[in-house]
C-alpha cells in the first residue's frame, strides 16, 4: 500500500510497541512447522521469529516496508525470506502450520468481496489442519459517533531508544457507509519535525466475519478479546480470530 511505502521509514516509531508480540511468539513456537507473517511490514514481529529459530517467511504489499525488514535483518545477522505481493493473490510453493495476520492487517481489505478472496488464498496456503489467526477490531460506540470531520482522540509521549522525545496525535473520522475507519496520524519529533499519514480500515462487524470464514471452509472457528484467550462476547476493542482449515 502507497501509504506505507511512505511511512516506512518512521513505521516503528509510531506501531513498534504494540501487546501482541509474545502472543505470536507462542503460537508460532506451538505450531511446530513452517509460520507465515501476512503483512510482516518492518519485521516487527517476523524478525524476532527468526531469531529464535522458528521456520518463518513474511509477506508485505509495501517494497519500501520490506526493505527496512531487510535492513534491520542484516544488522541482526539474519537472512529473512519475505515475498512482496498482495493477500489476495499472493502464491508461494510452501504451505504452511500457521499464518498470522497482526495488527488490523485484515481490515485493509475494503469489502466483503476481497475478504473473501483473501480468506480462501490464505487457506489455500495451510495445511491440512493448518491455522489461521486474524486480529481484527471491534470498534467503541465512540468510534463510531467520529462522523463528518477528523476528531482527535489521541496523544501519546514517547521516546525513541536514543532518548529523544516525540508526540503522535491520533484523529478517526468514521464513514457509515461501509463501515469505514479514516485515521490521520500526526507525528511531531524533535526539533519540530512533521510527518503526517492517512490510512483507512474496514470494520468488518464480527458476526459477519464469522459467517465469511465459515462459508470459505474454516472449521474451528473461535474468537477471543485481546491476547489472553478470554472468549469474545461481544465486546468492543481488539478481537483475536483462531480459525482450521
Amino acid at each position: 500500500m502507497e501509504i506505507y511505502d511512505e511511512m516506512a521509514r518512521r513505521y516503528d516509531l509510531i506501531y513498534g510497541d504494540l501487546a501482541d508480540l509474545e502472543y505470536y511468539m507462542n503460537e508460532a513456537r506451538n505450531a511446530r512447522g513452517k509460520v507465515l507473517e501476512v503483512g510482516c511490514g518492518t519485521g516487527r514481529i517476523l524478525l524476532h521469529l527468526l531469531e529464535e529459530g522458528i521456520d518463518a517467511q513474511g509477506l508485505d504489499s509495501s517494497p519500501e516496508m520490506l526493505a527496512v525488514l531487510k535492513e534491520k535483518a542484516e544488522k541482526k545477522g539474519l537472512e529473512p525470506r519475505v515475498s512482496c505481493a498482495d493477500m489476495l493473490d499472493f502464491s508461494l510453493d510452501d504451505r504452511f502450520q500457521l499464518i498470522i495476520l497482526p495488527y488490523r492487517t485484515f481490515l485493509h481489505l475494503k469489502n466483503k468481496s476481497d475478504m473473501e478472496k483473501a480468506l480462501l488464498n490464505l487457506k489455500k496456503h495451510l495445511e491440512p489442519g493448518g491455522r489461521l489467526i486474524l486480529h481484527v477490531y471491534k470498534p467503541l460506540e465512540e468510534d463510531l459517533s467520529m462522523q463528518g470531520e477528523y476528531h482527535h482522540f489521541e496523544t501519546e509521549h514517547l521516546e525513541t531508544p536514543e532518548g529523544e522525545r516525540y508526540t503522535i496525535d491520533w484523529h478517526l473520522q468514521y464513514e457509515p457507509v461501509g463501515r469505514m475507519a479514516h485515521y490521520r496520524v500526526v507525528l511531531r519529533l524533535a526539533g519540530g519535525e512533521k510527518h503526517t499519514y492517512e490510512m483507512d480500515i474496514h470494520l468488518v462487524k464480527m458476526k459477519e466475519l464469522g459467517e465469511m470464514l465459515k462459508e470459505c471452509g474454516y472449521k474451528n472457528i473461535k474468537a477471543y478479546w485481546g491476547f489472553d484467550y478470554i472468549p469474545f462476547k461481544g465486546e468492543p476493542g481488539e478481537v483475536v480470530w483462531i480459525a482450521e482449515n
